[in-house]
């Protein structure tokens, strides 16, 4: 979950233009947690995904949403 987690941090994060560095500051958090937290090493604390959220625009659910196609392949097996 944390390796999903992070790659959908990471993913809005380059579609928004930022860097680490600007997510990292504006959430309060250092550059090398962000980054543990894009690679899966670390799963962040609620209110750090909640803030996180909030930078990138978009509710925290999203990060949780399984999209369509994966949903599909998942009930066929």
């Amino acid at each position: 979950m944390s390796v999903a987690l992070g790659k959908k941090i990471k993913a809005v994060r380059r579609l928004k233009r930022l860097t680490q560095q600007d997510l990292a500051d504006r959430i309060g958090i250092s550059v090398s947690q962000l980054s543990c937290i894009e690679r899966g090493s670390k799963y962040p604390r609620q209110e750090v995904i909640v803030e996180i959220a909030d930078v990138l625009g978009m509710s925290p659910y999203e990060f949780f949403i399984m999209p369509e196609h994966f949903k599909k392949h998942a009930l066929c097996q």
